[in-house]
């Protein structure tokens, strides 16, 4: 039996494994070309990690509700000629194809089943005992379809008493594990506020990274595997140095230090008279010393045997009596390692980061999305479909589980009065 018998056998009569029809020639085929991935998941964590299997070629069937996926339609970027739903949902939605089923219908649930047992992976967001009572959970999947990549996206994991709770990543990855408290300069000050979406994209590349080594294991065993990934572990990985020093204090108490009492100051970040701030990268105290010094224009007698605070008290004066573009190349040309702190505007047009390919351009779509951050020789890593309509392909991959037109033609028109009943929530 061949590969591709091997990954059809399992498909109900009349179903076939299409891929959709702008998929690449075979001489471009890209590393995931023939891998379907099966996506009942929304906002950004789930969707992001699928984003990235559709980049290197997976094909990728979004399963939305009618009326879409609740990051469609974001009121605050959305622009009146975008007929998918705003640059949030595009860029964790791009190359993917959309099917809209009302699972609360026995009908569209075994539709989603019938979807499922075409697919090398399923990766959901959906809370596990949501997915339990449709049969949709690991279990039960795995007993129709034993090949199967079961892939959850979780806030708070799969075992203990939250396990069960909802959660985004401000909560689960930034205030639970310890960051958010982390940004507050005193132990009496406030926490910092944090921009969604940012622990999101890191977990959904690692839930990727558990697929492929499932995928791997696939190919040498012929069995699936059920990979999990959590907001709140992801969190705790981030904080590993903190977390650790602070296991290691008396007590298990967090020493918290402000930038005026570190001890590496060539290793701290300093305030121009522009209000720009510049990072010191210097972090081999005796390495960097005579080089800093030379760049300020003071004696590296002038630091010797002085504690942190008051190196970094004359660091301070010397950096604020000039702007960065006047510090920038004394520090280039003596060789000190540094970093400016920039705005985003300057990120968006950073050549180093377009040369790195940080950024995409999908046809019809006006504004970039953000690449794959994850390059491998020889395969694109770019995105090159457009995100879907909502709804766009449902009558086409139902024609292709073995629907008839009639059949399919009825699911997307139920969908579609749905949506038109209902409204945008």
């Amino acid at each position: 039996m061949d590969r591709l018998e091997v990954l059809t056998s399992h498909l109900p009569a009349g179903a076939t494994r299409t891929r959709c029809v702008s998929a690449a020639p075979p001489q471009q085929r890209q590393m995931l070309s023939g891998i379907r991935v099966v996506e009942l998941a929304t906002v950004i964590a789930g969707p992001a990690c699928a984003a990235v299997m559709a980049d290197f070629g997976a094909d990728v069937v979004k399963v939305e509700r009618p009326g879409g996926d609740s990051w469609r339609g974001d009121r605050a970027t959305k622009t009146p000629d975008d007929p998918w739903g705003g640059p949030h949902f595009a860029q964790n939605n791009r190359g993917k194809r959309s099917v809209v089923l009302d699972l609360k219908q026995p009908g569209h649930l075994q539709a989603l089943r019938r979807l499922i047992r075409t697919a090398d992976v399923f990766v959901t967001n959906v809370r596990y005992p949501a997915l339990k009572r449709m049969g949709l959970d690991y279990e039960s999947l795995k007993a129709e379809h034993p090949r199967l990549i079961f892939a959850i996206l979780t806030a708070w994991g799969l075992q203990g008493e939250r396990s069960g709770d909802p959660g985004y990543d401000v909560g689960a990855f930034w205030a639970a594990s310890g960051l958010q408290d982390f940004t507050k300069p005193t132990n009496d000050g406030h926490v910092g506020q944090f921009p969604p979406g940012i622990g999101d994209h890191m977990t959904s590349l690692q839930l990727l990274s558990g697929v492929a080594l499932a995928l791997w294991h696939r190919d040498k065993t012929g069995c699936g595997k059920m990979v999990e990934a959590s907001l709140l572990r992801s969190g705790i990985w981030g904080m590993a140095y903190p977390l650790l020093n602070t296991a290691l204090n008396p007590g298990g108490k967090f020493i918290r230090e402000p930038r005026t009492q570190h001890y590496r100051p060539t290793f701290n970040v300093y305030k121009c008279s522009d209000d720009t701030w510049l990072q010191l990268l210097g972090l081999d105290l005796g390495r960097f010393d005579a080089k800093i010094c030379a760049a300020l224009g003071i004696s590296p007698e002038d630091i010797a045997g002085k504690p942190g605070p008051a190196v970094i008290a004359l660091f301070d004066a010397k950096f604020g009596t000039k702007p960065s573009t006047y510090w920038e190349p004394r520090l280039k040309e003596n060789g000190v390692w540094y970093q400016r702190a920039v705005g985003l505007g300057e990120v968006l047009a950073d050549p180093q980061a377009h040369a790195v390919g940080a950024y995409a351009k999908v046809e019809g779509v006006s504004f970039p999305l953000i690449a794959c951050p994850v390059q491998i020789s020889g395969e694109s890593h770019m995105p090159t479909l457009r995100p879907p309509v909502c709804g766009e392909h449902t009558v086409e991959v139902l024609a292709s589980l073995g629907y008839s037109k009639d059949a399919a033609d009825g699911i997307h028109t139920a969908t579609k009065k749905w949506q038109r009943g209902a409204g945008s929530d």
